[in-house]
């Protein structure tokens, strides 16, 4: 990825950050691909329109995608609890995670020349959202315990080569939002 400058603190609470298209591209790609993961489970089972409409669903059982598993995973131990807690809580996490990737790509999209400005909220979201990628992005690179020697040293011609610096830079661009946030609590 290109070298940018990643996000800085400007004025009170603002967020200022440039993406050249090339970034823009690759993150809008990646968040587009998110909302698509997240889209909601049709829910055949219910019949209560009270559940439905707060968000409880007949869904119990963990995703079967892996990625979507590390998204939205079981919250207890006990197989029992973890449905029961998943019935309650997955649509409004599905929600939430849907929303973080919605402000992203929405901010991508009204910056034609690269220029991204976001208040508190919009810095959350983005947290949020880039955390999300990347948490995708280490299933697929099988990123356990910070084993990271390994693809430190893939060659060059090794397509994961290229998911890793992704991962990376989305990790500094993460950085560079929690430092710039950091910036507004110590004054």
């Amino acid at each position: 990825m290109a070298a940018t400058e990643g996000f800085k603190r400007h004025g009170a609470h603002t967020y200022l950050a440039h993406f050249e298209a090339s970034e823009k591209e690759v993150l809008l790609n990646l968040v587009e691909q998110i909302i698509e993961l997240l889209a909601e489970r049709v829910d055949h089972g219910h019949e209560d329109p009270l559940a439905a409409l707060v968000g409880i669903t007949s869904h119990d059982s963990p995703p079967e995608d892996e990625v979507l598993h590390r998204l939205l995973p079981n919250a207890y131990a006990d197989d029992v609890d973890a449905a029961e807690f998943r019935r309650y809580t997955e649509s409004t996490l599905r929600g939430k995670k849907q929303a973080h990737a919605m402000s992203i790509r929405m901010m991508l999209k009204a910056s034609p020349e690269g220029d991204v400005e976001l208040d508190h909220k919009g810095a959350n979201d983005w947290l949020g959202g880039l955390n999300d990628i990347r948490l995708a992005l280490g299933v697929r690179l099988k990123i356990e315990n910070n084993n990271y020697e390994h693809l430190e040293l893939l060659s060059p011609d090794d397509p994961l080569r290229g998911v890793y610096a992704v991962y990376s830079w989305l990790g500094w661009l993460q950085e560079t939002l929690l430092d710039a946030l950091m910036d507004e609590v110590s004054e």
